[in-house]
């Protein structure tokens, strides 16, 4: 690793490892405090809400500043204090307000902390993988050592956990070094980004990116009671979803290669006839075994190469001074939006039609997806595709 991205690496890894306590606990937690699942459902479509509100108004003032670390300081300052507030939250009422607060300013550093790690890759943004495989390990660590922990002292350990993660965040932003002096464009204004946002190659990438994480809400929602109800145990499942993430980490390990030899829309295009490959075995054949490991290895494609190439694509879409921003659009639009509305149609698929129809409807809007991908990418910045 390069001088100055081991520090850029550590910021993925810890911001990763909050989001490995947070994502598959957090829910435990809610009805470890004796929640309804209709309450908890509720406390998590507003975390989902926050979550494509979050990243667009950190977007906006990152943009406009040309040293980014203090924005970051002050967002990881903030989830941490909130994180707080959740830990001590014992009824909806303050529940709601702790996970709005902390959705909001925590979702927001996804987009700075990408647009910073891209202003300190340069010209080698193509090594981006490099760094982002260390949030996926910070992930993986943190799941694990919870899960250890609720193990040992039982549900009650989460909030302390989750604490523990946030401060070493807010510590890692607080040691953030400065970048190399660039010449930083100027904040694009609000008309020509009113005007931007009407361009089609912006406007079919963030439709490419809706499309492919509302296919994914079958997979973070539902995947674990799909393997359940094909007879798949606890120790069996749990190897399935870190297989996913091994994979998802090679991926980020060799995308460099991929990134410098391939058009970033071919790339993209790979992505996403992956995901529909992989949604279509898991519709067809649950009860097989291999057949659903292999359907995992497609994590590579489907998460690590489309995230890869959409976090590279997004800034060259917007006129320079808008990188925040674009960064921003991809996260509320995919996350977000998408997160809500693949939750929504997976799980009324599932009651209405059956499990299978999850992943079915999963595969058709990554087909969709494709056949979106069909158009060119090309941007105001350019026409290059390849790094």
């Amino acid at each position: 690793m390069r001088p100055g991205e081991v520090a850029l690496a550590a910021g993925y890894f810890a911001y990763f490892a909050a989001v490995g306590v947070f994502q598959p606990y957090w829910p435990v937690r809610l009805a470890a405090l004796g929640l309804s699942p209709g309450a908890i459902g509720a406390l998590l479509a507003l975390a989902s809400a926050a979550r494509i509100v979050g990243p667009l108004g950190a977007g906006w003032i990152a943009d406009h500043q040309a040293d980014r670390r203090g924005l970051l300081r002050a967002l990881a300052l903030a989830a941490a204090a909130a994180g707080g507030a959740l830990a001590l939250a014992a009824t909806p009422a303050t529940m709601a307000l702790a996970l709005g607060a902390f959705s909001l300013a925590f979702n927001g550093l996804v987009p700075v902390y990408d647009a910073h790690a891209l202003d300190g890759l340069g010209r080698d943004g193509h090594r981006y993988g490099l760094l982002r495989l260390w949030g996926s390990l910070g992930y993986v660590a943190a799941a694990a050592a919870t899960g250890a922990a609720i193990a040992v002292a039982g549900d009650r350990s989460i909030g302390a956990a989750l604490g523990v993660a946030l401060v070493g965040n807010a510590l890692v932003a607080l040691a953030l070094p400065r970048l190399p002096a660039m010449a930083a464009p100027a904040a694009l204004g609000l008309a020509d980004f009113a005007r931007a946002l009407r361009h089609p190659p912006l406007l079919r990438l963030l439709t490419i990116v809706f499309l492919q994480l509302t296919g994914y809400g079958a997979y973070y929602g539902f995947y674990t009671l799909y393997l359940r109800a094909y007879g798949y145990g606890a120790t069996q499942i749990a190897c399935y979803w870190g297989f996913a993430v091994l994979a998802e980490i090679a991926m980020f390990a060799l995308g460099p290669r991929l990134l410098r030899r391939y058009r970033l829309e071919s790339l993209l295009r790979l992505a996403l006839a992956g995901t529909a490959l992989r949604w279509l075995l898991v519709a067809a054949w649950p009860e097989r075994p291999l057949v659903m490991l292999a359907a995992q290895s497609l994590h590579l494609l489907g998460f690590g190469l489309f995230h890869s190439v959409t976090v590279l694509l997004g800034p060259r879409l917007l006129p320079p001074g808008g990188a925040a921003r674009a960064l921003a659009l991809v996260s509320s639009v995919g996350w977000g939006a998408g997160g809500i509305a693949g939750s929504l149609l997976a799980g009324s698929l599932w009651q209405a039609v059956g499990p299978r129809a999850a992943y079915l409807a999963a595969a058709a809007t990554a087909f969709i997806g494709l056949w979106v991908a069909r158009g060119p990418l090309k941007g105001p910045q350019g026409p290059p595709m390849t790094l």
